[in-house]
């Protein structure tokens, strides 16, 4: 009688929310630094916050609420979200908000990994992996519709509409989950010192720092896009809204691409491509980022090469221990907000202390740090014991410990033999 609901759309449409808002800042920095009379390098913190809270909140919380009923955590998390986001509407300042994104940022961590697990749990055993991949799938949703949309929002009715447009979608999510979803009772996760561990090993951690570099490179540029793209906008922000949409159009095209070139050729030459795709964008962003046109090319450019790494980056860290994926997969995760927050802060210390061309910097620097991204990869694969990259990708390549972006589509049999990871009660069939 409970799930009166489509339970597991629902859980992708929370998933929708939690990526809009761990993106769409990028977009309403410029509205966000005008209306609290700060700085657009200011205003970067409330990107760094976030994406730093959440690094490191998602393994933390992972293992404390690992024994907890999923439905519990899951109202928990869309509460703590709809109260984040609107103490971030409420904010009257910049030490506020702040505190209002950290506390968004703890909830939305810990909100991905029980929803893929629920999905997972809810669905028969032939199906769990296309109901993961639709949860997953609400993050990819996220970069196309939600990020675009949020931002013309905030330019046509001030930043502070979005945060209110998803804490009401927030509240919505939580009053449907604990009215459809059934209790869940899952198998405990592993502790925080077994989520570490594999860090250990040098190739491991080789991978999780070319992850953290190339996020880092990207996003030192990606988190002030509103104000670097401002002579191809002219400051409008409808104009970057549809920038926005045109970076996240190709980012999914990417990301399908790049795992079939991974099934084809094995994870580190695509992931070494991809990097490298990456850099070049970077490093030409002071030329694109003057005209319309150029800067369209660019951002769409950006999307393919930055999204393609992410299922290389996944095989790669299943060659290198296929029984740890799932926990590689989590560290990655957490190495990826680790790379936004350090991206955000580079670049508000770039944009204090370069000058006046500040702005162009951002790119070239980003790119440099993405050729050290591509060193690490390099080194990494000189250093692996007797795995190879070049394998078929191992099962579950989007597990519920793991609350980063999956392939959509294309990638179900990796999904589907993640059986034995999670039980579901009687009731909740």
């Amino acid at each position: 009688m409970r799930r009166s609901v489509p339970v597991v759309p629902l859980l992708a449409v929370g998933a929708f929310a939690i990526g809009t808002d761990t993106f769409v800042v990028a977009g309403v920095l410029p509205e966000v630094a005008r209306t609290l009379r700060v700085s657009v390098a200011s205003a970067g913190w409330v990107s760094t916050v976030f994406a730093l809270a959440y690094a490191v909140a998602a393994p933390v919380l992972g293992a404390l609420a690992g024994r907890l009923e999923r439905r519990t955590v899951l109202v928990i998390s869309l509460v703590g979200f709809t109260l984040g986001n609107v103490a971030s509407a409420l904010a009257p300042d910049l030490p506020l908000l702040l505190l209002a994104r950290v506390l968004t940022a703890v909830s939305a961590a810990l909100y991905v990994p029980a929803a893929t697990a629920s999905a997972a749990a809810l669905a028969p055993p032939e199906r769990r992996g296309r109901a993961m991949a639709v949860v997953l799938g609400g993050l990819s949703a996220a970069t196309v519709a939600g990020v675009p949309f949020g931002t013309w929002l905030a330019a046509d009715l001030q930043w502070r509409a979005t945060f209110w447009l998803l804490a009401a979608l927030g509240a919505a999510c939580a009053v449907a989950v604990l009215v459809g979803l059934p209790r869940l009772a899952l198998p405990p996760g592993p502790s925080l010192a077994a989520r570490l561990a594999p860090v250990r090993e040098s190739r491991v951690g080789l991978a999780v720092l070319t992850t953290a570099l190339f996020m880092t490179g990207g996003y030192l540029a990606l988190t002030y896009v509103g104000a670097l793209l401002a002579p191809a906008t002219d400051g409008d922000g409808t104009l970057l809204a549809v920038l926005l949409l045109i970076f996240g159009v190709p980012a999914v095209v990417g990301t399908v691409l790049g795992g079939r070139a991974t099934d084809r050729f094995g994870g580190l030459p695509v992931l070494v491509v991809s990097i490298t795709g990456l850099a070049l964008v970077l490093v030409t962003l002071p030329l694109t980022r003057q005209a319309l046109l150029p800067a369209a090319l660019a951002m769409a450019a950006w999307g393919v090469t930055a999204m393609a790494t992410q299922p290389a980056q996944q095989h790669r860290l299943f060659t290198i221990a296929p029984t740890s994926g799932p926990l590689l997969l989590s560290l990655n995760s957490s190495a990826t907000f680790v790379g936004i927050a350090l991206g955000g802060f580079l670049g508000n210390r770039l944009l204090r202390h370069g000058g006046a061309d500040a702005l162009d910097l951002l790119g070239p620097v980003g790119a440099a740090l993405c050729v050290l991204a591509v060193g690490t990869t390099l080194l990494g694969a000189r250093t692996r014991a007797g795995s190879r990259d070049d394998r078929p990708p191992t099962a579950g390549l989007a597990t519920p410990d793991h609350p980063g972006l999956a392939t959509p589509g294309g990638r179900r049999a990796a999904y589907g033999r993640t059986d034995n990871r999670t039980r579901t009660s009687r009731g909740s069939r």
